[in-house]
């Protein structure tokens, strides 16, 4: 089996991979730089492992982004640091004929997850007004809710993000629904429903959270119908794609009193736009799309190539491969 890594790659996992199987060919790649070695002259090769690094220096540089494309055309599998397949280098890989490419929609569930709760935690225990009273050093307890018990979740777009999401609400003595196409149970959950029952929902929801993929079906989902109906003390999270709100909208819904307020880890448009609406409408919070950061992400990313190597290698089946 020969293999493609990044050299810090090469660096920190070589020995593992070789006691897996010590017949294994490693090519170890700069991916900053497509003559160290030159990527033209790698064989058709078994695997490439195209971490983030590879992923994003496509993104900023043309004369990667081509290597990179062509490199991957001589590979019988790839496995993508990203979780997401909207990238231009991903874009322009899936059109390659014969190669089976897997996400990593798995690997960075758990710290998205926990941006989420921070963001209801910092909502629910009014954490930006302690902040500002601290800073006025004024002593004034705040009165409110204060727990998440038997509050209501609903998480669109549920899969693997969505039951990490679902696992830490029910630690918190939530009620949670998952809204996915083709429903199914899942342990972490109360119940997961079709889309077809999301509207019924809205008037009882306290915190949604989105969880979506860009797609035509998801673009825009969120609207002024959708938060005209929505319980007026609900708290938006959207974790998944930008597109999947209309940002016109829900600035309108926020300023309005509509909805009571909304975390934003991504955008349509990223970075968004300084003259953005959103960045001065009432109670939203933005990040700038880094919630799936950890460094634990890096070695979990790693541990899903190795797998799907050792899957591959043995006729298994491989985990989070890519299909439209």
């Amino acid at each position: 089996m020969r293999i493609v890594i990044s050299k810090d790659n090469d660096m920190l996992y070589r020995s593992e991979l070789l006691s897996f199987d010590p017949s294994m060919e490693i090519i170890a790649l700069n991916p900053l730089d497509s003559s160290d070695p030159d990527w033209e002259t790698i064989p058709e090769s078994d695997a490439l492992f195209m971490c983030y690094q590879f992923l994003f220096a496509a993104r900023d540089n043309p004369e990667i982004h081509d290597s990179l494309l062509s490199l991957a055309k001589r590979m019988k599998f790839l496995q993508s640091g990203f979780a997401g397949m909207d990238a231009q280098i991903l874009q322009d890989v899936l059109k390659i004929e014969n190669v089976h490419i897997a996400n990593a929609s798995s690997v960075y569930a758990i710290p998205i997850a926990h941006y989420v709760f921070s963001q209801i935690l910092r909502w629910n225990k009014r954490i930006d007004h302690h902040i500002e009273y601290q800073q006025s050093k004024n002593w004034a307890p705040i009165a409110g809710d204060g727990e998440l018990t038997n509050k209501t979740l609903v998480i669109l777009g549920y899969g693997g993000i969505g039951s990490q999401v679902a696992k830490l609400g029910k630690a918190f003595g939530m009620r949670v629904t998952g809204i996915r196409r083709n429903p199914q149970d899942d342990e972490h959950a109360d119940e997961v429903l079709g889309l077809d029952r999301f509207e019924e929902l809205l008037p009882l929801t306290d915190y949604l959270v989105l969880s979506l993929p860009d797609s035509p079906q998801t673009r825009d989902i969120i609207n002024a119908d959708i938060l005209e109906k929505i319980n007026s003390s609900a708290m938006l999270i959207n974790v998944g794609r930008g597109t999947a709100i209309n940002e016109d909208d829900l600035t309108d819904a926020l300023n309005d009193g509509k909805i009571a307020a909304a975390a934003l880890d991504t955008t349509k448009v990223e970075p968004l736009d300084a003259n953005s609406s959103l960045w001065t409408a009432k109670n939203c919070f933005i990040s700038a799309h880094d919630s799936a950061h950890s460094l634990l992400s890096l070695e979990r990313a790693f541990e899903l190539f190795f797998q799907n190597i050792k899957n591959i290698k043995n006729g298994d089946q491989i985990v989070n491969l890519y299909s439209e």
